[in-house]
């Protein structure tokens, strides 16, 4: 989109803000050397792999520093619209097919077809208008799966090894969006965080399930 991009919420206009999401994985070939050339630094148990390490704890910390590095590099980096008075969020084409991906081995559902099947199947309108049309949105809940993690029960001795147990928590998550301009609208970042997070799926069942409106 090309000029002052307005806050469906009506705030005023938007700004495009960098984010980097250090838990998305894209291809940077530099990122996956850095990574892959920091494992021998790390790896080793009773000397460090190169002469000129003179310990294994600067070893370690060589390796640790070349996987950051690298970790970093090859995270996902996204500009997306924000709205800093009631941090709305705005996905254009590009972010939603790198952030809404499947959770990569095929288990559950690819969120961004998902929400675009979704939204070209909805009937209902939003109460806001697309910033770049300027035509109603649709609006569409969104059926996800959470896996958390649940710290025990302290009062409950069980084994050191069994710390955490995961949990799966069912949410419905909000959005509007624009088919024709294929865009997203969050009417709060934790939102669209919520949905992105590499923890959250949209389960194969929800296939089957009749999209909602309101």
């Amino acid at each position: 989109m090309s000029g002052d991009v307005q806050c469906p919420g009506g705030c005023g206009p938007m700004e495009y803000k960098t984010n980097r999401n250090l838990k998305i994985r894209v291809a940077d070939p530099i990122g996956y050397a850095l990574m892959i050339a920091g494992i021998p630094f790390i790896a080793v148990k009773e000397a460090p792999p190169f002469d000129f390490v003179p310990n294994l704890m600067v070893s370690y910390a060589i390796g640790l520093g070349l996987v950051m590095l690298g970790a970093y590099r090859a995270s996902l980096v996204t500009t997306d619209l924000s709205c800093n008075t009631c941090t709305g969020v705005i996905l254009e084409s590009k972010s939603i097919d790198q952030k809404l991906k499947g959770d990569g081995f095929g288990l559950a559902l690819n969120k961004a077809e998902y929400i675009r099947t979704a939204l070209s199947s909805s009937i209902g309108g939003s109460v806001h208008d697309c910033p770049d049309c300027g035509e109603k949105m649709s609006s569409v809940e969104i059926p996800i799966e959470v896996h958390v993690s649940i710290e025990p029960d302290e009062s409950i001795l069980i084994p050191d090894a069994i710390e955490r147990q995961l949990s799966t928590v069912s949410k419905i998550v909000e959005l509007d969006g624009c088919k024709e301009c294929d865009l997203l609208w969050f009417k709060n970042t934790k939102k669209e965080q919520l949905l992105s997070g590499d923890h959250t799926i949209i389960p194969k069942s929800a296939s089957k399930a009749e999209f909602e409106y309101h």
